[in-house]
């Protein structure tokens, strides 16, 4: 007979038991919390709820800074952002400057750029933004969350009915998470002046989900759409006749 691995056991515990408090939460907050549209149908479908939830989390990963999760999650974000409402920034990296997010088309007078000098004050001002019912969209790109840190966001995202953006690393697809969909982006090549990417979907409430959308960003308009063309994004070269081909090769 095995051993039984204790550990095992309360990971899966503790995994039911979250699946459980999701369902009741999604019970208890859907009368109450509606769904924003980003703007771009292909995009909108991998929600959930058809959009981002007023009162969620949503994690946006990505394989490395180029990868597009910090961009795609911005403009996706100045989009849901509710009129009148401040949205508030936490660059744990340094990475945004108010002149750069300005030619995305942010306006700037409704901007909060919050740079703490570590990952435990992010954490703080990320959980005082989301529990403020003022606000209207928190987006931070911090590393390390702990299973309780993240619920804590949750629960104040919930409390405000507010959204929350996290931006992290790929690697972090293995740790918990209290998000209601995770994503992972990744850059797609272009025909076009227009960035490409790939947003998958990882997970639903906790659970895998797999779907995806190709997307790109006008950036005349600063908006989000769905890139047709992306299943052929080269054009196809028609093969030659080899007789031709050895013709032209002799110079006859």
């Amino acid at each position: 007979m095995g051993k039984l691995n204790l550990y095992d056991t309360q990971k899966q515990t503790i995994v039911e038991l979250q699946s459980r408090i999701r369902a009741c939460e999604r019970g208890a907050f859907a009368h109450s919390t509606r769904s924003l549209t980003t703007g771009c149908d292909a995009l909108d479908t991998l929600f959930p709820g058809q959009g981002v939830r007023q009162g969620s989390l949503v994690e946006w990963l990505g394989d490395s800074n180029a990868s597009g999760a910090g961009t795609v999650s911005l403009m996706t974000g100045r989009r849901v952002c509710p009129a009148g409402r401040p949205l508030v920034l936490i660059d744990t990296r340094h990475d945004l400057f108010p002149l750069s997010l300005s030619l995305l088309g942010f306006d700037l007078s409704r901007l909060i750029l919050i740079r703490p000098a570590s990952e435990r004050e992010a954490l703080w001002a990320c959980e005082e933004a989301l529990r403020c019912e003022a606000v209207g969209v928190v987006w931070a790109n911090i590393e390390q969350i702990t299973s309780t840190s993240f619920r804590r966001l949750q629960l104040a995202a919930e409390d405000s009915a507010g959204i929350g953006f996290l931006v992290r690393s790929a690697k972090a697809v293995h740790q918990p998470s209290w998000a209601e969909v995770r994503f992972k982006v990744h850059p797609r090549p272009s025909m076009c002046s227009s960035p490409g990417f790939q947003v998958e979907v990882i997970s639903h409430h906790g659970k895998p989900h797999h779907s995806m959308a190709d997307i790109m960003i006008d950036n005349w308009k600063g908006t989000l759409y769905e890139n047709r063309n992306s299943a052929n994004p080269l054009p196809l070269v028609p093969r030659m006749d080899v007789a031709t081909t050895r013709r032209r090769s002799t110079g006859t």
